[in-house]
């Protein structure tokens, strides 16, 4: 289980008097208690269920879009004066997703013993983004909820749009890298074991085995290596360290050094750089425009961030806008944005249009994502296919000058 969700264990009545047993999940043991009402059961106990086998290492995950539609018919239901707990009840039971159902069945809970929509959102993080409660919460002080939902609803899709574009993007490549390390193995494992054995059957005229050009004892150096218990050791502790430095780079020092190191690398460096920057800008122009004063978003802003050189230097550029340094200076400061977008920055602060700056420079950046993606699988194509040719290539040129330097050395 998640800490969204608990199984408990119940005895309970049924409408006919009968005694039930059984388990139930819910997200609290309140709501455990509602949805057994619902049922027409009367519990009489109810408890935690604890055991480690219950844990779920693997819970549903609710994907992005499932946000996009909430918040789109949210904003409908507003419109059309549903009450809210009414409007979110309709979305729990028409849901597919078990686990959201049961984030929306808590949420109910607790918008009905009287608190915000924004903060019972907010008790779910791993659900509902930070952006995302902090519209609302702004929406609340001003009665614009349902135009919250609206904003919210046309950031998210904007953002499953452009994670959609660099996905078709980059499935291509995606195919001819695996091709690559497929043809790869298949060589070095199946075909060049098979003919060294052919190889060896062949003898000088002096009796003595032939002797191999060297491209083709490198290959079979290489295959016999593989085969051997070294190299299985050696397999074993490369994919050993794989594993660690994946690992190691998904938090703390590791995965800023490899943020750090994707925004220094060409071609990449531009699409992170681009792509942190329609983010931060996006979610920023959002968060103003639905009345969050600049020192309240830009945290929320900061941690939305997908890079962690990016909030590193935000947080010290947010510090100097606490100070009174205005905003376009600080961002220039950290080196991190293009001039472009200070500079609309410092238009928007100039002219009290900031959110509407901010939304022109995340949407410029949007396409210039796409664009640099773009670039970026034009060049990784053939990078891909001159490495399949070069393997591919080296094992014909060492099988061929093999046939050729045996001529002269084999008896016929």
């Amino acid at each position: 289980m998640t800490a969204t969700t608990s199984r408990f264990r119940y005895e309970a009545e049924d409408l006919e008097g009968q005694s039930v047993k059984g388990t139930i999940e819910a997200a609290t043991i309140n709501a455990a208690r509602n949805q057994l009402a619902v049922q027409g059961m009367r519990v009489r106990k109810i408890s935690e269920r604890k055991a480690f086998a219950q844990i779920e290492v693997t819970p549903q995950r609710i994907p992005l879009v499932e946000i996009m539609h909430f918040s789109r018919q949210m904003a409908t239901f507003m419109r059309a004066g549903v009450p809210v707990t009414e409007a979110l009840d309709n979305l729990r039971q028409d849901t597919g997703n078990k686990r959201f159902a049961l984030v929306l069945g808590d949420v109910i809970e607790r918008v009905a013993n009287g608190r915000p929509v924004g903060e019972a959102v907010a008790e779910h993080p791993d659900v509902f983004p930070a952006y995302f409660v902090a519209i609302l919460e702004a929406a609340e002080f001003t009665g614009r909820i349902d135009e919250a939902f609206d904003q919210l609803h046309t950031y998210v899709k904007r953002d499953i749009s452009l994670q959609r574009q660099i996905r078709k993007a980059l499935i291509y490549p995606s195919i001819l890298m695996v091709v690559a390390i497929l043809v790869s193995v298949l060589i070095v494992v199946v075909v060049i074991p098979k003919f060294a054995e052919f190889y060896e059957g062949f003898s000088g005229a002096d009796g003595q085995p032939a002797q191999l050009p060297l491209p083709t004892r490198m290959l079979t150096g290489i295959a016999s290596f593989v085969g051997s218990p070294w190299g299985a050791v050696v397999g074993a502790a490369l994919v050993i360290m794989s594993v660690g430095a994946v690992l190691w780079t998904r938090r703390g020092p590791g995965r800023r050094w490899l943020d750090g190191l994707l925004l220094r690398l060409p071609l990449i460096g531009k699409v992170m750089t681009y792509s942190s920057t329609e983010r931060f800008t996006r979610v920023l122009g959002v968060l103003l425009d639905a009345g969050v004063a600049l020192p309240d978003a830009l945290p929320t802003a900061i941690d939305c961030s997908n890079n962690e050189v990016f909030k590193e230097r935000l947080a010290v550029a947010a510090e100097q806008v606490l100070g009174g340094a205005g905003f376009a200076d600080p961002m220039r400061d950290t080196k991190l944005f293009p001039i472009a977008v200070v500079q609309m920055v410092r238009v928007g602060e100039r002219t009290g249009e900031l959110a509407d700056q901010l939304g022109n420079a995340a949407s410029f950046y949007e396409d210039e994502v796409t664009y640099a993606v773009e670039k970026l699988t034009q060049w990784f194509e053939p990078a891909i296919l001159i490495f399949i040719g070069v393997v591919v290539g080296f094992v014909a040129l060492a099988m061929v000058s093999a046939m050729y330097g045996l001529y002269d050395q084999v008896q016929i």
